[in-house]
This record gives structure tokens, C-alpha cells and sequence, in this order.
């Protein structure tokens, strides 16, 4: 996997990781947060709305969320609109002595964000995670954002990733879609088969990949990760190996072996805008 293609900043939302929050795990590098996100924006927030209103992810949800109007200066990923209904749940209790990291949003915050669409309110969306809004002060914003441009194009154009003739491009595109592919949906747990030259096209990229670059900025971008994302069994033809010195020979070879006869599944959800289906 080229270097240039892993060129990842250490985005790790410093505008919204409480100083407390020093033990918590990193955020996933900014890339994967667009992974599975329904639309990536690039706003201001014009508004915050000054009562909260139950969040209803889900039936039965007392949680309250706050929402927030978002001009969008430019959608990254998916077709939000001009401006856009962001909401953001209230702080979780603290965790003994630790406090919870949440996302929240204020009155001129300038800021990328990673959104999901909220099941219960047409044409709105919802902050998931404390690490999907990431302020324009943080230090290597821009890089930030073009590497989140790269990884959404690639997302809504996949086939066009997956025949690059750049091996790192490739790769990454496989491992951004394992980990889109793999997200659960809020609310439901259907699945489906991926076209089976996608599905041929993603393995192969992942065993021709570099499995021994260490890029920086999240280790989540890297073959290992989405392998382990595959959630394979001994059904299908897969055993983790006792020595974990072997697991890259052994993953590689399955991936070569099985790229052209393993049925890759992925969650429901509504495809991106603009999608490229694969030839048949």
C-alpha cells in the first residue's frame, strides 16, 4: 500500500475530546469516519435550537437531542442540501471519575461533519459519535478535508478505486468499502450479496496490498483492519492462526484463494449519490 495513499493527518477531534478523555482510544483516522456516513458537509452553524426534543432513534427513546441549522458551504459526500438539520444528543452521565466526550454543536461553529440520517425525521441527520465533528481550528484542517474529499469520491465512485491502476488507491478503496459495508444500520439488520465482480475486485485489492506499511494517523487503515472486518469463520474456509506472525501469509493466500468465489454481504442502506454499479 503507497505511502501517498495512506497520507493521513492526526485529525483527532481535539475541538471536541475533553482534556479528561486523555486514557479514551483514538478517533478512527478522519477517512473511515466518512465510511459509513450518509453524507460528509462542510458548514456553518447558523442556528441552535434553544430546547431539546426526544431523540427517537428508535421506539421508546426518551434520550433528548439538540438540533442545530447547518449552512453547507460544500457536501462531501451525499446530497444534503443547502442547509441541513444536524442533531446531537445530550452528554452522557460521566463514567466514574472520567468524563464522556459528546458532540456538540454552537452558533458559528465553522466545521466538518460526518453525518447519519435520523430514522424518525425526514431530511435530518444526527451527530453518532463525539468524533464526527471536527472544527475548522484544528490543526491540519485542510489536509484533513482533502483526504476525507479522496476517500468520499472513492466511496461514491468505488468500481473507478478498485481499477486504478495505483495499487495504494486501490486498497484503500477496498477497505473503505469492507468497513462501509460491514457498519450496522441503525434500526435494521438486513443485508445483502455484493455484486460478485465488486466483491472479486475488493478481495484482490486487499491481498495485493502493502500489509506491512504502518501509515499514520489511524491504524484502522490498514489490510489487517478490514480483514478482520470480513468476519470470517472456519464456514468459510477461514482459521485464525495461533502465531500471529502467520496471520498476514495466511490472510493474503485466503484472500487470493476465495476472491473470485467468496459472497461478500454488506448492510441495507440507501446507495451514494453518484454510484457506479459494476459490469456483470
Amino acid at each position: 500500500m503507497s505511502k501517498s495513499a495512506f497520507g493521513l493527518t492526526a485529525l483527532c477531534a481535539l475541538a471536541v475530546v475533553p482534556a479528561a478523555a486523555g486514557k479514551m482510544a483514538p478517533p478512527p483516522a478522519m477517512p473511515l469516519r466518512a465510511a459509513p456516513a450518509d453524507a460528509v458537509v462542510l458548514g456553518k452553524v447558523t442556528a441552535v435550537a434553544a430546547k431539546a426534543e426526544k431523540a427517537e432513534l428508535y421506539k421508546g427513546d426518551t434520550r433528548e437531542m439538540t438540533f442545530a441549522t447547518v449552512k453547507v458551504e460544500s457536501a462531501l459526500l451525499g446530497k444534503p442540501g443547502k442547509t441541513v438539520k444536524v442533531g446531537f444528543l445530550a452528554p452522557l452521565p460521566p463514567k466514574g471519575k472520567r468524563k464522556r466526550p459528546a458532540a456538540r454543536l454552537s452558533a458559528d461553529q465553522e466545521a466538518c461533519l460526518f453525518l447519519l440520517k435520523l430514522p424518525t425525521k425526514k431530511g435530518a441527520y444526527y451527530l453518532a459519535n463525539y468524533y464526527d465533528v471536527v472544527g475548522k481550528n484544528v490543526p491540519g484542517w485542510k489536509e484533513g478535508v482533502e483526504e476525507v474529499k479522496k476517500a468520499a469520491k472513492l466511496l461514491a465512485a468505488p468500481m473507478k478505486g478498485l481499477k486504478s491502476k495505483d495499487a495504494g488507491e486501490r486498497a484503500l478503496t477496498a477497505i473503505l468499502l469492507i468497513f462501509r459495508y460491514k457498519a450496522p444500520v441503525y434500526g435494521s439488520t438486513k443485508t445483502e450479496a455484493v455484486p460478485a465482480a465488486e466483491s472479486k475486485l475488493i478481495l484482490t485489492a486487499l491481498a495485493e496490498a502493502d500489509w506491512d506499511a504502518r501509515p499514520g494517523g489511524g491504524r484502522e487503515l490498514i489490510p489487517q483492519a478490514a480483514f478482520s472486518r470480513l468476519g470470517l469463520t472456519a464456514l468459510d474456509g477461514w482459521k485464525t492462526p495461533r502465531d500471529y506472525a502467520e496471520l498476514t501469509k495466511n490472510a493474503k493466500a485466503w484472500l487470493k484463494d476465495n476472491a473470485a468465489k467468496y459472497e461478500m454481504t454488506r448492510s441495507v442502506r440507501e446507495k451514494l449519490s453518484p454510484s457506479e454499479e459494476p459490469d456483470q
